[in-house]
């Protein structure tokens, strides 16, 4: 599968996020903001914001294209760094 295309979203800093739709008990990295060739891609090399963010579940390499409306930051002592369970302390940096 074809990773997705992203530029940096420094206004996406925090450690990790919630996403609706997702449930609850999962936590989210936020690559940056998602991008897609245009028409003249191939000679400017500049690609066209989606409006999405891609993001990766905690512990997944598996990329999603989210809606940033569905984004939302979390305590960064609230989730596991390993599984990606909020509310697991087991991996929990303080």
């Amino acid at each position: 599968m074809r990773r997705k295309n992203y530029e940096p979203a420094e206004e996406y800093s925090a450690d990790a996020y919630a996403v609706g739709g997702w449930g609850k008990g999962i936590a989210w990295y936020v690559l940056g903001w998602e991008t897609e060739p245009d028409e003249d891609t191939e000679w400017s090399g500049i690609e066209e914001r989606t409006g999405n963010l891609i993001c990766v579940m905690v512990g997944d390499d598996k990329q999603f294209s989210i809606d940033p409306s569905d984004v939302t930051e979390i305590d960064p002592e609230s989730f596991c760094r390993e599984c990606g369970q909020i509310g697991c302390g087991c991996c929990v940096y303080s």
